[in-house]
């Protein structure tokens, strides 16, 4: 895999320079039951693909119930004051609590500038990649949906357990792993199911990329030509026409403004109550 060309770059010791675009990263969900090794095979993909010069970012699904912070904490204690969401920063690192549900999509911005994103858990997500890590074969079919690329093993003992139509990897081969990932992952699709791809839905598109009949690219949500819509928060999807009509018109309001020269990119929000009351 030969990453996308941009201006931005990071050197790797053993590979040549990868530069990052700001298309969204690829992804991977690894998947299991409590207790199968989730996290174990999360580390190894993250320290393998960090090794060959990757940026990785990670997300983890926790239960309603899991703890976010340490109670007693400074932050801990803001929240429970009522804040809506607590921020700490330090010379080498932040945090962001968002007391709230939050969707995946408005997390993975949050990550920074990543070549991948390796979510543990997500068992429901249909959109995205996924490797099984089961604790049993029986595992297998509770936990595959279509859009498995390998099956990952916490103990080589246990490969002769498995016959599968799919690579079956333990963790100590991780190299083998993380070059599937590479070969195979692609960035998390919206879920909208709106059919501008020309496939039934988010879940169709996912399985013909894997087969290798579509790609990613042709998510008119993700990759909307440089024209993307969210209207409270959702994105919407755009024709080729909408696409071209709202990029000319931004632009060509934008550069007769002073001091705009020649924009590399241009962001616009819209409160409606406030344009209603005038």
């Amino acid at each position: 895999m030969k990453p996308e060309s941009t201006c931005e770059s990071v050197k790797s010791s053993e590979h040549p320079i990868i530069s990052r675009s700001m298309s969204p990263p690829k992804a991977v969900a690894v998947v299991g039951f409590k207790g199968a090794g989730k996290t174990r095979v999360v580390e190894a993909l993250v320290r393998e693909l960090s090794r060959r010069g990757y940026r990785v970012g990670t997300v983890k699904h926790a239960s309603g119930e899991h703890p976010l912070d340490i109670p007693g904490k400074d932050t801990w204690r803001h929240k429970e004051a009522g804040s809506y969401s607590t921020a700490i920063l330090s010379s080498k690192g932040s945090a962001l609590y968002l007391n709230h549900p939050t969707d995946l999509s408005e997390i993975i911005p949050l990550l920074g500038s990543v070549d991948f994103v390796i979510l543990e858990g997500f068992k429901s997500m249909d959109r995205i990649a996924r490797i099984i890590v089961p604790s049993a074969p029986r595992d297998i079919e509770l936990l595959s949906n279509g859009l498995e690329i390998a099956v990952a093993l916490t103990s080589d003992e246990e490969t002769s357990l498995y016959e599968m139509d799919i690579p079956v990897i333990p963790v100590s081969r991780i190299g083998d792993l993380a070059g599937l990932v590479l070969e195979k992952a692609f960035p998390i699709l919206p879920g909208l199911d709106c059919g501008s791809c020309g496939y039934e839905g988010c879940k169709a598109l996912a399985k013909a990329i894997l087969a290798g009949k579509a790609v990613a690219e042709g998510c008119t949500v993700l990759f909307g030509g440089g024209v993307r819509l969210k209207v409270d928060g959702k994105p919407i999807p755009l024709n080729p026409f909408v696409r071209s009509f709202i990029g000319n018109v931004v632009m060509g309001m934008v550069r007769t403004l002073k001091g705009v020269g020649r924009p590399k990119g241009i962001e616009i929000s819209l409160d409606v109550g406030e344009l209603e009351d005038e």
